[in-house]
């Protein structure tokens, strides 16, 4: 399988209250600096832990995929589920009709035929399921142990950088970047290298939401 790389992302994925569709001008461009655990971290933990408190998540999302053989990135669109029992599930609606679960099990891939597909188990696929699952749930403690961490602030405007500490990791998926306001995220970025990345740009969002059994059927496992 060529499983898409997961968009927040997801974060993301970690998403709040009515975030309104916003583009990277708004919000900060660079990294800040290092965040330290027992050092610099006391600023940030009200962030994470309020982030963290929101329970289950709906929100609509518009993906941008950049290559490097193009010039203009690729867009797709869709709805993002997030259950903090049932990991994150990613209904693409155009140009596809596919569904992209990624939870403990692993990523699974959904077709709209009903047939799923799920990623090799080895080392690439669990170890990126490992790193992105704490990203998922704002873990402050189990990031640290996955990503050394980055952030910057400017009133009410954050970015938060998280770089795989281990090298494989780092090599096959790159930088995460999630950028906000507030308690709200706006923007998810996955950043391979300068010509290829992926952003999520997040739309109006529904904390504490109720999934219904046939979601749970339909968008999960």
């Amino acid at each position: 399988m060529r499983a898409r790389l997961p968009s927040f992302f997801l974060l993301a994925t970690v998403i709040a209250v009515s975030a309104p569709p916003t583009r990277a001008a708004d919000l900060i461009a660079e990294p800040g600096a290092p965040l330290i655990i027992g050092e610099n971290d006391a600023a940030w933990r009200p962030l994470f832990a309020a982030i963290a408190a929101q329970g289950a998540v709906y929100a609509q999302f518009t993906e941008h995929r950049w290559f490097a053989v193009r010039n203009k990135p690729t867009e797709l669109t869709g709805e993002m589920r997030l259950s903090p029992s049932l990991g994150l599930s990613l209904h693409y609606a155009a140009p596809d009709d596919t569904t992209m679960i990624i939870d403990e099990q692993g990523l699974l891939q959904r077709f709209a035929s009903g047939r799923t597909r799920a990623a090799p188990d080895n080392p690439r696929y669990t170890g990126l399921t490992a790193a992105l699952l704490p990203v998922l749930r704002f873990d402050l403690p189990a990031l640290n142990e996955k990503f050394t961490i980055a952030g910057a602030r400017t009133g009410d405007v954050w970015r938060l950088d998280f770089t795989p500490r281990d090298a494989e990791l780092a090599k096959t998926f790159g930088r995460i970047t999630v950028q906000g306001e507030a308690h709200a995220v706006r923007r998810l970025e996955f950043r391979r290298d300068a010509k290829q990345r992926i952003e999520i740009f997040v739309g109006a969002a529904t904390p504490g939401a109720s999934f219904t059994e046939a979601d749970v059927k339909k968008f999960f496992r």
